[in-house]
């Protein structure tokens, strides 16, 4: 089959490079990165299989192991990954973004959501590693031919932070008792890898977040698009700062 080529904008320049290592880190579990050129030009080898949007329950869980085994091996290549362009958003390098990223916008992240450091400091307590994080794990950004592992794909939103971040991605769409299925599975992952962590807490603590940072990556996107692009996306920041709202008021940091 011939192969892909893809043309990334600016701020998603940073998928050459990771895609570059999982090459070598994680073979097989991303698309094979034949070359890249100026101005965000990707040649990608061909994936086979089908674009898995419509994964059933299970699917999503066979996506849940292939990016854990992902994040398992990124934990300790996080410095070479931030040299090469991949944004760190480890900590409160996140707050800062989220904040500076949404700053055109009203209402104010401290008014939506004024204890985000304090679900941040929380959730670096609970003892998960950060890690190489997809940002949009949902099924349709993934491939699969049969039985085979599941390819994961579209890494520009990719970032280093906190792992909860796409487990809370991949278990939206569902019915509750689906995605507390496909969390559990997650945090049981986390606890055999890290003993003593605590990934049910900051699945709670972070959920507001994510929302949150969901705007933020919406503000990003309006901020580098053509304005003739705008009216397609410009609810996504006031939707995804309401979802945010509303998940704190059901989630309390210390609960």
């Amino acid at each position: 089959m011939p192969p892909w080529l893809k043309q990334v904008p600016p701020f998603f320049a940073h998928e050459g490079a990771v895609l570059r290592w999982l090459a070598g880190a994680a073979p097989g579990r991303a698309p094979r990165l034949i070359a890249a050129g100026p101005e965000g030009r990707l040649l990608l080898a061909h994936v086979p299989g089908t674009d898995w949007y419509e994964a059933d329950l299970a699917g999503r869980h066979r996506i849940g192991v292939t990016a854990h085994g992902i994040q398992l091996a990124a934990r300790d290549h996080l410095d070479a990954l931030a040299a090469a362009g991949v944004p760190d958003r480890r900590g409160q390098r996140l707050a800062d973004w989220i904040r500076a990223t949404l700053a055109p916008h009203r209402p104010t992240v401290d008014e939506v959501l004024p204890d985000l450091d304090e679900r941040l400091a929380a959730a670096a307590a609970c003892g998960l590693p950060d890690t190489l994080v997809h940002g949009d794990l949902h099924p349709g950004n993934t491939r699969v031919a049969g039985d085979d592992d599941p390819v994961v794909i579209d890494w520009g939103d990719a970032y280093l932070g906190n792992p909860v971040f796409d487990i809370l991605r991949l278990s939206e769409t569902v019915t509750d008792e689906a995605a507390a299925g496909l969390r559990n599975a997650w945090a049981a992952r986390w606890r055999a890898a890290v003993p003593g962590c605590d990934p049910e807490t900051a699945v709670a603590v972070l959920a507001p977040v994510a929302a949150l940072r969901s705007a933020a990556v919406y503000a990003a996107f309006l901020a580098g698009i053509e304005p003739a692009e705008h009216p397609y996306h410009a609810m996504d920041v006031p939707r995804c700062l309401r979802e945010a709202r509303a998940a704190a008021e059901t989630s309390t940091v210390g609960a």
